[in-house]
């Protein structure tokens, strides 16, 4: 696996011929090491993804959960879509922080807010939020759940991993 961003059809083929816990591994010091775009943009994802969605009782995951104890299928999800997202919006990353964008591109997919809350300057940057709006939105809507092996499942993994 490579630290450049990379396309849904590009890794379709990851997971074969690789033992899951060494993908999990390598992402995860990806995402932690923060070393490219990509990876912070990740980060700020699962972050907000883990901030925003409860258990059955309604305890916020990241009361007792981080992004370790995501399943390696919705690590490569979450990685495939994020990006996707980093590659369809290159240029209207910029007016923020790499992992302010991956909380916003949660929230905005999810319609909690996001991209068209953020308070900027400009025009440029303001008509690259409502650009960077219709994009997370185009995503579609996704869940993180805790699944019956306990790990950390999104809704869409299946169609990704």
């Amino acid at each position: 696996m490579t630290t450049e961003t990379t396309c849904v059809l590009e890794t379709l083929h990851l997971p074969q011929g690789r033992k899951r816990a060494s993908i999990h591994r390598e992402l995860l010091h990806h995402i932690e090491a923060g070393e490219t775009l990509l990876f912070r943009v990740l980060r700020g994802y699962i972050g907000a993804a883990l901030w925003t969605s409860s258990d059955d009782n309604g305890t916020p995951l990241d009361r007792d959960h981080g992004i370790a104890d995501l399943a390696v299928e919705s690590l490569i999800s979450a990685w495939v879509e994020c990006s996707c997202f980093c590659r369809e919006c290159e240029t209207d990353l910029t007016h923020l922080d790499d992992e302010r964008n991956g909380h916003d591109f949660w929230l905005t997919r999810n319609h909690h807010g996001g991209y068209l809350d953020e308070s900027v300057n400009d025009e440029p940057a303001e008509f690259a939020m409502q650009q960077l709006t219709r994009a997370g939105e185009s995503f579609g809507e996704v869940d993180l759940y805790i699944g019956d092996d306990r790990k950390l499942h999104f809704s869409n993994e299946s169609r990704v991993a």
